[in-house]
């Protein structure tokens, strides 16, 4: 082989690292962080609103099961516990209009404000699982 051969070999093998290092970091890794960062804001506006939900449905059993940041449930009364959950619920659709395209997410949990079942609720798990996983 002659050193020209040898010389261009390396300089395209060098070449083609460089210009893949340059797409992974302009490109491809932007991309994976965003969609990690949609997935995380899903799954954590996801996961109050189980929350608030079951605080609706089960006030009781929340009260020994759910911790809530916002309010201590355990030293609210049970109206109040649900009271709060609902506001809560209410003020989480304008974040799902933000996070999701799927609209079932969002009418899924418009119809467990206004029915308040555990028909609704399941629904609505489902639909949230869906969208989270897809």
């Amino acid at each position: 082989m002659d050193v020209n051969n040898i010389l261009s070999i390396i300089i395209s093998i060098l070449g083609s690292s460089v210009i893949t290092l340059v797409l992974s970091v302009l490109i491809f890794n932007p991309l994976q962080e965003k969609r990690q960062y949609i997935f995380n804001e899903k799954k954590r506006v996801y996961d109050s609103i189980i929350i608030f939900a079951q605080i609706v449905l089960y006030p009781e059993e929340a009260k020994y099961s759910l911790g809530v940041i916002s309010y201590n449930i355990q030293e609210l009364s049970d109206e109040e516990n649900i009271k709060n959950a609902m506001n809560d619920l209410k003020m989480a659709i304008p974040k799902l209009y933000l996070i999701t395209k799927n609209n079932k997410v969002i009418e899924n949990t418009q119809e467990f404000i206004k029915n308040v079942d555990e028909e609704s609720f399941n629904r609505l798990l489902e639909e949230l699982r869906k969208d989270l996983y897809k």
